[in-house]
């Protein structure tokens, strides 16, 4: 009795899928196009990129490069870590 409803709901619920999935390729021009202009956008963050990156260092002279702070690294082993907690001293049992 219904069908055509349903229908209709299933063709509107496929489309919203199928424009979910194509969202990002929904481009115009060709190709050859797209890359370029992709590559003229690329070459443009780089040169952003670069002239932020020598103001940075024309401004700030005066701090000389950042030290790490130095960790001594553990070198527990297999029996250090089995043993940790055990009261000490090798006993022979009889």
């Amino acid at each position: 009795m219904s069908r055509g409803d349903q229908r209709e709901r299933d063709r509107q619920k496929r489309q919203a899928k199928e424009a979910a999935k194509n969202k990002g390729s929904n481009r115009e021009g060709t190709p050859l196009q797209r890359n370029q202009d992709d590559a003229a956008k690329l070459q443009a963050k780089i040169a952003a990129k670069a002239a932020k990156l020598a103001e940075a260092q024309s401004q700030d002279t005066t701090k000389g490069p950042v030290v790490r702070k130095k960790v001594a690294k553990k070198t527990d082993t297999l029996d250090d870590l089995l043993s940790s907690g055990l009261p000490g001293g090798n006993k022979a049992r009889k």
